[in-house]
């Protein structure tokens, strides 16, 4: 998604979020809101504090691990998900299973969290 003066009816971002370190997802949250129509839905999918690989690798922030160097990992709480969320009406939160083949470590369950959430207007 370009950030620019677009609109959308809705969101949709997939094991991104959690990526960012917490400035940087702040933002990143913020010009997607302000690209939303009003009324419009998000649903973004993000790492969990429940998957194997939290608390592995030197911590930068809360949660946030650097399981390989400059690759920061951020582990969702439902605390965070809320914080991060204030700004729109939370339909729905839950956790997920996703499996993914990590090439020569073969295939690998990852625990995320998910939220659907509408732009208050």
């Amino acid at each position: 998604m370009p950030f620019n003066d677009d609109l959308y009816d809705a969101i949709y971002c997939y094991n991104t979020l959690h990526l960012f370190l917490r400035k940087e997802r702040i933002i990143f949250l913020k010009k997607c809101y302000n690209q939303l129509k009003a009324n419009g839905f998000v649903f973004f999918v993000i790492f969990s504090d429940k998957e194997k690989s939290f608390g592995k690798g030197k911590e930068i922030e809360e949660n946030t691990y650097e399981s390989k160097p400059g690759i920061p990992t951020h582990y969702f709480t439902e605390e965070d998900i809320i914080e991060h969320f204030k700004d729109y009406l939370i339909i729905e939160t839950g956790e997920m299973e996703d499996q993914e083949n990590h090439g020569e470590t073969g295939l690998h369950t990852h625990i995320l969290r998910y939220v659907f959430a509408q732009k208050k207007e």
